[in-house]
């Protein structure tokens, strides 16, 4: 059965959840700010700790997104966490997705959310929320 939900606040609650229960993990966003990056960041390391597969890309378009937030993104303990920036060379990228998978269920969140502490918190943000269960 798949469930849809529209989102408007604090999704940081959803990503949390998803991020708590993943054995596969992807984020795509068009930029991450050390802010966004804070929250999410102990629940990640967690994570990466008990093997769930990391796979995290942005961007450079409009040099948005901050060094410091792609050096807090790496783990070099773990190689089950990739990050990858997306060299735009001028062309739009902007996506915003989030995909979480467990056994044969899932969640995936795609809207207008950045990694960034307002979008992910406080912002006006939509984002629809699609659970697929098994």
């Amino acid at each position: 059965m798949t469930n849809v939900k529209l989102v408007t606040e604090n999704v940081i609650k959803q990503i949390v959840e998803g991020i708590n229960t993943a054995s596969s993990i992807y984020i795509l966003t068009s930029f991450v700010m050390k802010s966004g990056v804070e929250l999410l960041k102990p629940y990640l390391v967690e994570a990466a700790k008990r093997g769930a597969d990391i796979k995290i890309c942005t961007g450079d378009y409009l040099f948005v997104t901050q060094p410091e937030a792609l050096s807090m993104l790496l783990f070099p303990d773990f190689e089950n966490v990739e990050v990858r920036l997306w060299r735009s060379n001028g062309t739009s990228f902007h996506p915003k997705a989030y995909l979480f998978s467990h056994d044969q269920n899932g969640t995936f969140i795609v809207g207008s959310s950045n990694l960034s502490r307002s979008a992910l918190t406080t912002g006006v943000e939509w984002n629809l929320i699609m659970d697929k269960e098994i």
